[in-house]
Order: structure tokens, then C-alpha cells, then sequence
């Protein structure tokens, strides 16, 4: 369905949205060259969207969207699903480990600086 759809709109729960939490809908939009437009609600909303695929009402996603319909095709819209792209890196593998080893090292050596003063 995406893979046949210009755009579509990214619905949360509110305790995601206000956790700034993503679902794997973006995944399957962007990947599907489907521009996902984001609540303006969404906490974070800026790192999971470029700034033009966030709206704020249902009026401004009817506009929004007759937008799109005019550079459908064109090299905005490949640069702004190229943008969408690029913000999925924030969820890599990559990223998540480094990010684990962080917490896990700083939960950790305070543990091993106590046994060294004990």
C-alpha cells in the first residue's frame, strides 16, 4: 500500500508521542518512498522528519499534501525522501549498540570504583 501512496500520516499513540517514541510505520512509509508527515504533537518530531513533512492540524495536511501532489516526481520530492532516509540512521544498529555500551559502562564502573576503594 505505502509503495502506491505519495504520503501518509503518522499516527501515535498519545503515550508514544509524548515519549517521543516512533513506530515501525516510518520504516515501512520511507522505505516504500511514501513521504510519512509527522504530528507537530510528536516530541522529537524534527530527528524522524524534514521540517516540511510536519503539520499541526488536519487543514494543514490537506495542504500539505496538495503540495506534495505538485512536485510528485520531481527532485524535491526525491531530496525529501532522501531526507527521510537519513533520519532512519538515528535508529541503527550501529547507533543503538553505542549508545547501550554508554549506559552499561557508566552503570558498571561505578561498581568497580567502590570494590577498588573497599
Amino acid at each position: 500500500m505505502y509503495s502506491r501512496s505519495l504520503a501518509t500520516v503518522l499516527m501515535l499513540p498519545k503515550r508514544y508521542a509524548t515519549a517521543g517514541q516512533m513506530t515501525q510505520r516510518i520504516f515501512e512509509a520511507v522505505l516504500a518512498g511514501c513521504l510519512p508527515l509527522a504530528p507537530a504533537n510528536i516530541r522529537f518530531v524534527e530527528r524522524f522528519v524534514p521540517d516540511e513533512l510536519i503539520v499541526r492540524s488536519g487543514r494543514e495536511v490537506i495542504e500539505r499534501l496538495s503540495l506534495l501532489r505538485s512536485m510528485a516526481g520531481t527532485q524535491r520530492h526525491v531530496d525529501l525522501i532522501a531526507a527521510c532516509l537519513d533520519r532512519l540512521r538515528l535508529f541503527g544498529l550501529s547507533g543503538q549498540v553505542d549508545a547501550l555500551e554508554s549506559v552499561l559502562h557508566q552503570l558498571v564502573r561505578p561498581t568497580a570504583t567502590k570494590r577498588g576503594a573497599a
